[in-house]
Formats: C-alpha cells, sequence, structure tokens
C-alpha cells in the first residue's frame, strides 16, 4: 500500500493521496480556501515524473497558472523539491523536521513504483536539467507557444509581437479617421445608410461599438448567421419563460387594483407582443411604454418580496424591449462590420497580437488544424490547470482539443472524448470572482460536469485549512452554509472548509489570544449622514482602532507560532472597490499610520504625478502660465496663494523675466527666482534634445523626486514620479515625436483622470497597513483583515456601451446609448444574476484571507441589499446584539459585536506640548549612522571587488620555489607557460582514450600551440611536456579518471563572499560509483613528503570550490583532490567544516 505524502493527520489525506497518484482517470479537485492547492500540484508533478510504468519528462507536461507570480511560484518550488532529493542521502538519519519530510517522500516514491534512489536522482537530475525548458506558466504565454511554434498555419507573422492594448488603440485611431474620411466623404457609397444610423446615434457612440468590434473575442462569422428578423431560439425561450412567469403571478395575485398589479399586465402585454412578432414596432403599447417610462414599481398589497423582485426582473426585461430595433441593428453590423474586419488584418499584418487574440487564434488553430493538433497531443502527456474556475471559456476549448482522445477530431468542444488520465484541474467555484475577466462559472461546471466528470473522471475535494484558525473557520462555515446553495450554471452547493488539527491555544490566556477572532464593528451616528461623511466617520472609527489598541499592543501567532505583537505590515484593509478609498487614508494619514495602496486606479489624480505634468508642461511652453501656476502653488514653488497673487498682479507669471535684471525685478522676483532661472534654462536645452533625454533633464534639474520623497507617501510618491517619466520616454520613442506631444498627452490624462494602477512597490519588505481590493487580495493571506464599508454594495452589473459575445449561448449583445438588441437584454438580465452569486463568493474570498483576526465594519448608513452586512443576516439570527459587546452565535462559531455611537468632529491636532517634543529632534542617532556609514564605505572602497582563490598559490609557488632551489633543478622553461599548455591540453583530453592516441594527441596539441614559437627553449618545452604526461598516463589517478563521469571542464564560478566577489575557474568537476568530487590540475615541482604542507595551503581553496559546487548543483562534496601532474599524484584535501 502507497504511503501518502500528505500528513497522516489531515482529514482530507485520502483526497489528496488519490488526486497526486490517480493516472488512469481525469481528476478534478475542488480545493477550498487556503487548503494547499500549490503544493498539491507539485506533488502532481513529481509523481508524473517518478511514476511507473510510463514516467513523464518534463517537457511533456503542461502546467498552466493564473498568473505569472504563481507560475514562477510552482516552479521554485518543484525545483527545490527535486533539489531536495538530490541532496538527501537516506542512509544518514534526518537532521530536523524538513529533513525528515523529504525521507518520507523518498521511501514513499520508493515503495510505490519500486524505484531506487539512483533512478530517482537520475530522474530529478533531468527534470532539473530541462525545467527552464518545461510548460510551466500562464495560458497567454501557452498560446504564444503555440502560436510561434506554428505562425504560418495561424496566419501570423513568425515575429509577431503581443500587444497589451495599447498599441492597437493608436492603430484604431489612425483606422477609424481615415475610414470616416473614406465612408462620409464625396466618395462614399453608402450615405443614405449614414444618415439613418447617425439620426439615432451619435459617432462617440458609435466609435465605442467599432472599438468592441474589432475585439477577436467577438466571431463576426455569428453576425451572419443571426439575422435579426428570426429570434435566436435561445432568446424565444427565454422570453417564453419571463412571459410564463409574468402569467403565474397574475394568476397568484387576481385584484388588479394596485400599481404593482398593473406593472404585472402590461408587461405580459409587452412579451406577448414581442414572442409574436420578435420586437415592439414603433407606436405599438404606447401606454404601456409610458407606464414603464413614468411609474415605479412598488411592493404593495399580499405581494411576498420574493414575487416583488421577480416581477421587477419582468418589468425590466419590458423596458428593454421597447428599444429593441432590428433594422438599426442590422444597419450598424452591415456598416461596422466591414472596417472592424479590415482593421483587425491590418493590425496583424503589421506584426501585432493582441492578449485576446493569442487565446482566439491559439483555439482556432487546434480545433481546424487537425495534423497539427494530433502532433501536439502526442507531444503533451499530462496537462495541470491552477485555478480553472478564473479561466475563460476559450481557454476551456484549448485545453479539452490538447487533451482529446489520440485519432479523435471533433470540430465541436462539447463533442470531445478526452484521454483518460490526461487533464488535472484544480479549482474552487466558492472563489471564481473574476466575471469581469470573462470568467465563466456556467463554463466552468459544464466542463467539469458534462466533458470531464461524463466521461469517468474522478473529483477529489479538499476541506483542511492551513492558514485560518478555527475560530475564523467556524464563523466562515456558519456564514456560508446557508448563504452558498446550489443554482444550475451558477453555484453548487458549499463544501465546509475546516483547520487540521485542534488548536492547543485557542483557548488561551485573555490577555495574550483575545484578539484572534471574529467581530463585527458598527459604527452609529445621531444624525442622520449621507454616503461620504459616514465613510469618513468609520474610516476615523478604524484609524483609532489600528492606532490605540491593535498595532504594537495585540498579540498574534507569526508563522512560526510564535507569539509576537501586530505590526502595520500584519494587517490589510480589503474593499469591494477602490473608488472611495481616499476617504479611508487619511485618517491613517493623520495618526502616522504607513499604509501601501495596490491597485488604485488614480495615478493621474496623486499630487506627485499632477506636480509632474505641471513640471513638464511649463519647462516645454513658457506660455502655458496654468501650468506654472500649478507649479508655484506645489512643494516646488511653495507659494502661498497671496504670493502667488502679488506676482499675476505685477505681471510676474513668466519665467522669462528671470533673463532680466533691475533692483525692483530682482526683489519681487526673489521667492522665485530660482525656480524661474531652471525654468527657463530648461525651456532653452531641451530644444535639441530627444524626448526621453528632455524628460530626464527636466526631471534631474528640478528636485522633485526629493520632494516626493518628503510626502507622506514617500517610496510610493517616488516609484509614481519615475513611472511617469518612463511613461513619457516610451511615448516618445512610440512615435509622439516632439516634448509637447507627449506633454498634451499626459495633460489628457491627467484631466481626465485616466484609470491606471499606481507604480508597484515590492511590498512585501514594506512596513505598512496594506489597503487593496478583494480582487486583488486573492490567493494572498494576512494575518489582520479588516473589511470597510460593508453596508454598501455594488450597482448591479450592466455591460457598457458596446459589443458583447457570451461563448455559452453564442449570443452577441449590441447596446448603445437609447438602443439595445434583444440579446444585450438577455446578457444583462444573465450578468446580474450571476453578479447576485458572485458577490456572495467575494464575500468567501475576503473572509477567507485572514490568519488570525477578522473584522468586519460598517458605516452608520442603511444596509444595501447585496451588502455583506445584508449577506450576514441571512446566516445570522440576530446580529443587531443589544449589548455593546455581545456575542452572535453563527453556526458552530462566535462573531463578536461592536455598537459604537460617534458624533462627527473636525479632526483633532495634537496636543502643542507634543508638536513641540516632535520639533526639537535628537540628531545624534542619525550622526552615528552617518559616521558608520562612512567607515564601511572607505573599508569597502579599501577592499577588491573580486578575489580569487588562486590568489593563494603566490604563497605555495614561493614554498616550491624553495625546494627547487634545495633540489639545484634548473628552470629552462616558464612555469606559468608550462602551467598554461598543461591546462589546455587537459581541457579537451579523452581520458579513455588507450595509451597511443593520448601520446599522439599530445604531440598534435603542442604543434598547435608552438607553430611559429620563437623562443630558443622551444625543444625544452617540448620535453618537459612529454615528461610530465608520460608519468600522468601511468598514474593510478588517471587510471581513476578515465572510468570517472566528466561533468565538467574549466568550469568557471561566480559567487558573494565575505563582502567580496569570489571568482575562479575549476578545472575538472567529476562523478565516479555516484560520489561527487572536485579536481585540480598542479604543475608544481614538489616532493612527497612537502604535499602534506600542501594540503593544508589549499585548504581554503577548497573550501570555496566545495561550497559552489554544493551552491550550485545542491549535493554534496565528496572530496577536492589536488592532482600533482609531474608526480603523478593525487592528494585529498577536506575542507574546513
Amino acid at each position: 500500500m502507497a504511503i501518502s505524502l500528505a500528513e497522516p493527520r489531515l482529514p482530507d489525506a485520502t483526497e489528496r493521496e488519490r488526486a497526486a497518484t490517480t493516472f488512469d482517470l481525469n481528476v478534478v479537485v475542488t480545493a477550498g480556501a487556503g487548503t494547499g492547492k500549490t503544493t498539491l500540484l507539485v506533488n502532481r508533478l513529481v509523481h508524473l515524473l517518478m511514476r511507473e510504468p510510463d514516467p513523464s519528462e518534463i517537457t511533456q507536461i503542461v502546467a498552466l497558472t493564473f498568473t505569472n507570480k504563481a507560475a514562477n511560484e510552482m516552479r521554485v518550488r518543484l525545483r527545490e523539491r527535486l533539489q531536495s532529493y538530490l541532496s538527501t542521502r537516506l542512509d544518514k538519519e534526518p537532521s530536523g523536521v524538513e529533513e525528515a519530510k523529504i525521507h518520507a517522500e523518498l521511501r514513499s516514491l520508493i515503495q510505490l513504483y519500486h524505484l531506487g534512489k539512483e533512478e530517482i536522482d537520475r530522474r530529478a537530475y533531468e527534470a532539473l536539467r530541462q525545467i527552464e525548458r518545461s510548460y510551466i506558466g500562464t495560458i497567454h504565454s501557452f498560446a504564444a507557444l503555440l502560436l510561434r511554434l506554428y505562425p504560418v498555419e495561424a496566419g501570423l507573422d513568425p515575429q509577431f509581437k503581443e500587444d497589451d492594448g495599447s498599441t492597437f488603440e493608436k492603430h484604431f485611431d489612425e483606422q477609424w479617421s481615415v475610414w470616416l474620411d473614406r465612408e462620409l466623404g464625396r466618395e462614399g457609397s453608402r450615405h443614405q445608410a449614414w444618415k439613418r444610423v447617425l439620426g439615432r446615434i451619435s459617432l462617440d457612440v458609435l466609435r465605442e461599438i467599432a472599438f468592441s468590434l474589432c475585439s477577436e473575442m467577438v466571431p463576426h462569422e455569428r453576425l451572419a448567421e443571426t439575422g435579426e428578423k428570426k429570434t435566436d431560439p435561445v432568446l424565444r425561450d427565454w422570453l417564453a419563460d419571463r412571459k410564463r412567469e409574468a402569467d403565474e403571478l397574475i394568476k397568484r395575485y387576481p385584484d388588479n387594483h394596485n400599481q404593482i398589479d398593473i406593472f404585472a399586465c402590461y408587461a405580459l402585454a409587452v412579451l406577448q407582443r414581442a414572442l409574436k412578432h420578435g420586437e415592439i414596432a414603433p407606436g405599438e403599447l404606447d401606454e404601456e411604454k409610458r407606464w414603464f417610462a413614468e411609474k415605479t414599481l412598488r411592493r404593495a398589497g399580499n405581494w411576498s418580496e420574493e414575487d416583488c423582485e421577480k416581477l421587477q426582473r419582468i418589468c425590466r426585461v419590458a423596458r428593454g424591449l421597447f428599444r429593441v430595433n432590428g433594422e438599426l441593428t442590422q444597419s450598424l453590423w452591415d456598416l461596422l462590420v466591414p472596417f472592424a474586419e479590415e482593421c483587425r488584418g491590418n493590425f496583424i499584418q503589421q506584426g501585432f497580437v493582441s492578449f485576446d487574440g493569442l487565446l482566439v487564434r491559439a483555439r482556432n488553430l487546434l480545433r481546424d488544424h487537425l495534423p497539427l493538433r494530433e502532433e501536439l497531443k502526442y507531444l503533451f502527456k499530462a496537462i495541470l490547470v491552477d485555478e480553472f474556475q478564473d479561466t475563460d471559456p476559450i481557454q476551456y476549448e484549448i485545453l479539452l482539443y490538447l487533451a482529446e482522445k489520440l485519432g479523435k477530431s471533433a470540430t465541436e468542444w462539447q463533442s470531445i472524448q478526452i484521454q483518460p488520465g490526461k487533464i488535472f484541474v484544480v479549482g474552487d467555484p466558492k472563489q471564481s470572482i473574476y466575471a469581469f475577466r470573462r470568467a465563466d462559472i456556467q463554463g466552468y461546471l459544464d466542463v467539469m460536469r458534462k466533458i470531464i466528470l461524463a466521461q469517468g473522471g474522478i473529483e477529489c475535494t479538499l476541506t483542511t485549512n492551513f492558514r485560518s484558525h478555527a475560530g475564523i473557520l467556524d464563523v466562515v462555515n456558519g456564514v456560508f452554509a446557508p448563504l452558498i446553495r446550489s443554482r444550475e450554471g451558477l453555484q453548487p452547493d458549499y463544501v465546509p472548509i475546516q483547520s487540521p488539527k485542534k488548536e492547543e491555544n485557542d483557548s488561551g490566556p485573555e490577555d495574550e489570544f483575545s484578539f484572534r477572532k471574529v467581530t463585527f464593528c458598527r459604527v452609529e451616528s445621531p444624525e442622520e449622514l449621507k454616503a461620504n461623511p459616514a465613510r469618513r466617520l468609520e474610516a476615523e472609527n478604524l484609524a483609532r482602532w489600528l492606532h490605540e489598541e491593535v498595532l504594537g499592543k495585540a498579540r498574534i501567532r507569526d508563522r512560526n507560532g510564535e507569539r509576537i505583537a501586530v505590526q502595520p505590515r500584519h494587517v490589510a484593509l480589503l474593499f469591494r472597490k477602490l473608488t472611495e478609498v481616499h476617504l479611508y487614508l487619511e485618517p491613517l494619514r493623520r495618526r502616522g499610520i504607513p499604509y501601501v495602496v495596490e491597485g488604485e486606479k488614480h495615478f493621474y489624480a496623486t499630487q506627485e504625478i499632477v506636480d509632474g505634468v505641471n513640471l513638464l508642461r511649463a519647462a516645454s511652453d513658457p506660455y502655458d502660465q496654468a501650468a506654472l501656476v500649478g507649479l508655484l502653488r506645489s512643494p516646488i514653488g511653495a507659494l502661498s496663494d497671496l504670493e502667488i497673487h502679488d506676482l499675476q498682479r505685477d505681471r510676474l507669471i513668466d519665467y522669462r523675466l528671470a533673463r532680466h535684471t533691475g533692483p525692483d525685478l530682482a526683489k519681487k522676483l526673489e521667492p522665485v527666482r530660482y525656480l524661474y532661472e531652471a525654468l527657463d534654462r530648461l525651456h532653452l536645452e531641451t530644444r535639441t534634445l530627444s524626448v526621453a533625454d528632455a524628460v530626464n533633464r527636466i526631471f534631474e534639474a528640478i528636485p522633485i523626486r526629493i520632494l516626493a520623497a518628503r510626502s507622506f507617501s514617500g517610496e510610493q510618491a517616488i516609484a509614481n514620479i519615475d513611472k511617469i517619466r518612463q511613461q513619457a520616454s516610451v511615448m516618445g520613442r512610440a512615435g509622439l515625436a516632439t516634448l509637447k506631444d507627449v506633454v498634451a498627452q499626459l495633460e489628457r490624462r491627467v484631466l481626465e483622470v485616466e484609470e491606471e494602477s499606481e507604480s508597484a512597490l515590492a511590498e512585501e519588505g514594506v512596513d505598512a497597513v496594506k489597503i487593496l481590493s478583494i480582487h486583488k487580495a486573492k490567493g494572498l493571506e494576512f494575518p489582520v483583515v479588516v473589511l470597510p464599508d460593508a453596508r454598501g454594495a455594488t450597482n448591479p452589473g450592466r455591460f457598457e456601451i458596446g459589443v458583447q459575445y457570451d461563448w455559452s449561448s453564442k449570443l452577441i449583445g449590441l447596446r448603445s446609448m437609447d438602443h439595445l438588441n434583444l440579446a444585450a437584454i438577455y446578457l444583462d438580465e444573465k450578468k446580474r444574476i450571476r453578479e447576485e452569486e458572485e458577490q456572495k463568493r467575494l464575500f468567501y474570498v475576503a473572509m477567507t484571507r485572514s490568519r488570525e483576526h477578522l473584522m468586519i465594519s460598517c458605516p452608520p448608513l442603511k444596509v444595501d441589499k447585496g451588502s455583506f452586512v445584508e449577506m450576514l443576516q441571512r446566516s445570522v439570527d440576530d446580529l443587531s446584539a443589544s449589548a455593546p459587546h455581545g456575542l452572535v452565535a453563527v453556526g458552530k462559531g462566535i462573531i463578536e459585536v461592536h455598537t459604537l455611537h460617534e458624533r462627527r468632529e473636525a479632526p483633532k491636532r495634537p496636543p502643542k506640548s507634543q508638536r513641540e517634543i516632535s520639533a526639537r529632534a535628537d540628531w545624534s542617532g542619525f550622526v552615528r549612522q552617518w559616521h558608520q556609514r562612512s567607515q564601511r564605505y572607505e573599508t569597502a572602497q579599501n577592499k577588491p571587488l573580486f578575489v580569487s582563490p588562486t590568489a593563494l598559490k603566490k604563497r605555495y609557488i614561493e614554498l616550491t620555489e624553495r625546494f627547487e632551489q634545495k633540489l639545484g633543478s634548473p628552470r629552462e622553461t616558464d612555469p606559468l607557460f608550462i602551467g598554461t599548455l598543461a591546462h589546455g591540453f587537459l581541457e579537451t583530453l579523452d581520458f579513455a582514450a588507450g595509451q597511443n592516441k593520448l601520446e599522439q594527441e599530445l604531440t598534435r596539441y603542442v604543434e598547435q600551440q608552438l607553430d611559429g614559437f620563437a623562443g630558443q627553449n622551444r625543444k625544452a618545452i617540448v620535453q618537459e611536456l612529454r615528461e610530465i604526461f608520460t608519468i600522468f598516463f601511468h598514474s593510478n589517478i588517471f587510471t581513476e579518471l578515465s572510468s570517472a563521469n566528466i561533468l565538467g571542464r574549466e568550469t568557471p564560478l561566480l559567487m558573494p563572499w565575505d563582502g567580496q566577489i569570489m571568482e575562479g575557474v575549476i578545472d575538472l568537476l567529476y562523478e565516479r560509483k555516484g560520489l561527487l568530487y572536485i579536481a585540480d590540475y598542479k604543475t608544481d615541482r614538489i616532493v612527497s613528503k612537502a604535499m602534506r604542507q600542501a594540503r593544508d595551503d589549499y585548504r581554503y581553496q577548497a573550501e570555496v570550490y566545495s561550497r559552489a559546487v554544493r551552491q550550485s548543483l545542491r549535493r554534496e562534496v565528496t572530496a577536492f583532490k589536488l592532482i600533482f601532474l609531474r608526480a603523478g599524484e593525487a592528494i585529498e584535501v577536506k575542507p574546513d567544516p
């Protein structure tokens, strides 16, 4: 029986083992939050490499992840696992827990697959050798690989470039302008059609529709297949269901006296007409149209809340039907589809492919080119997919075509027969939260149930959570067991998660671990507040709580189980969306709590970017007074509004005035003289520079980075300044030829507050509170998690102006400001229903990020439907605990409820005494620190950057020369030249060749090296080399080398060594009988009794070389050997331990 790699104490150990070791069936793993998905995937990879029979090579495995970060983590973990196998000796007792775990894994593999340690090492070594050629990466990188393998078949330039969207935007603008000129100009042939369309839809809206039509995700052939005059069967069935629901509601509430009853009757009439004719013609049902436009549906009479919501959905469909116009839709397709196809084609011809294009064209390549598909199916023996629930439908098709049985050639994904044991997917439908990235929960469930499981695959469920303690998990299960229920095509039933074991300290001392819990904090106000003031009040409470009760005071456990105080880096504030996050930052800033905002899209609204763009505007255009005034008001100018007013009154808002001299003018310009002179000089200097050089020159001349560093954001502000500088340089290279063009583009982005993320920092080491969206936090964990603004809900989704394609139904929706097609109504409603379920999953993801403490916080606002608080209320009997600090049971868990009564007050400034104390700073610590830095700098300056172990020979050369002098041996030849020649010959020598061949090779080598050598001692050199190698060829060490596996000759090394860089060359690295040796050749003249001294002299060199080999190969070195060629002897040197 196999020994599991999982800990035997885990409740789901059997499921984990079955998932890792089942190879004759396809496997679907449903893994809850924090259950170790990456570890399982690495285990599966190891078993694929080691299994018997039919082991896989690492280049035959495709392992796909959601992000590059996850792919890199998987590759690193696999490399570490394989290296640990190579460095572990089973004949030695393990020295620690980790080593014992590796021992257990190796013995399990040996027992399960009947392998020897040598065979495991061989396979591990081969996998490590090929790991950088493996297909471990994202689906986009894999799709790009397929297209680069077969570019001609895919219709692409073999050297195509991947575009993130910025290049296409510019391409689209150029193509759209040219096409409009052609269509609307004198030569255009469709003026009447354009007049009809432009009479209903503006040119700006048409541009947005055309742009979305250019997406490769929209199949233009579907537009030709489905005309608007004939209703699609999917839409007809859907309308019939809505009509049936309206019928049932009218029969259930037959009074017809209330306004709500009239809504039901009118909605039924609209649905009947639409089913009969496909749409509502102009002039039909005018009374119903006015009613829906003027009246608001409200619950009345004996209508239940559930039925009222159902009627709301039906009436929303009825309203939309009045905006459907099939003729206008067809006119749009006729006008815009030819442009979209031309625009797409030209972009491809220019050698670019969008990210969407990578997926679509890779899918088409596999679907339409059957011989290529067969070749790739044979090449890839196993497919592993992480985060399967976040995969979009096109990606499903790519994976299914590759997993198809050999010899089969389905043309539709629904009819694919997959190869048993080939596909292994890991996902969690409870964490499917990326619908805005086209993740399709219905597609996930269809592929999993109707393809993989329906064809004999198995489902393994992981439930052991290694992240959160039992107190948090009990609350999570209590909340979501009743909340997440099975809905066809939307959500399977909830699967609880559990901790691996009962934690000993969960009920520890109250003063130490009372913080390890779930709290619900409700802020109440005696006055009714609007949304933003209420959030500000909540933000003040959160900042005060962090400052007074948490940071440096509350106690948690770190990853090693040690008790530590909470620091800013342990805390994360997770928001549904970051649109109002600025309201929560000011209280943190005021209390001196450091924070980092990740994923905020207001990059162009940050103060340092506004100042940076104003600086570029002012330097490039002396007439831009608005930019100069903005610069004067910024920290760069540091003028008050009154001072700026005085300058304007005297007409001095012009930096060119710095050229003029005069006592009166000089006095007035004194506050701005330095800035004016700098700007004037920069304006003249940058005229002849490239955009990149000009931007760099401006930002170097003005201390904007130093001022950014002094701001509260500090490092983030500096990173943003560097990013805007880089963006300007890229724009210059991308075709915006002049500095003014680049500045104008940046100015537009600032004025429109174009969405752009701030420059990412290396935040792991930053001791700051993390502020990010829940979507951004997926896959991460934090000791302390706060969910602010829990009473608010997102607005129900409606896709924007443009075109959208739905993979499941194959419908294409069209929406403009006042017009849409029937498919758009259907997709709108489908999106609303999906979003209801996705918001529950978003709440689940948020609650499962915490390790130690979870707080759900809400401002004094009305609870919105669909908010986190409203979801909690569905699972908790009474969330309004009467006591200020009440306890509420939810399932087996406990939520501690805090109700805080707050008033709106102006933020208080620090007491005067505190400000005075902070003003009297003690600089002695900084003086000491700078003194220490200076000392370290001087030490480093006087210390060589590179050091070589061969430099240690000098001492030994003196020793050998003394021996030679005692022996009276003459020195007719240069010993260094002889050594160089000997090493060169040994670098290519075949140790296994016969004696005759060796002597012939030596003769040939010497002749080549000494060709043209005019030295008088040529004969002596030849004679000396022959003497050296005659002795060496007949030595025991040569016999040993002739039977060894040579791993490397003249191998360079470079590694850090005691503050310096150690460099050197290893003469020989070889393996014999499974043991690893290092050898260093010596051509020195030395007598046998001096070799003991040589062993001591070269011990340091042995230590250097041995450490380098251990670090690079992850293997122990058996011995370092000094091979004395003249003596034909070798001695072993043991490096210092």
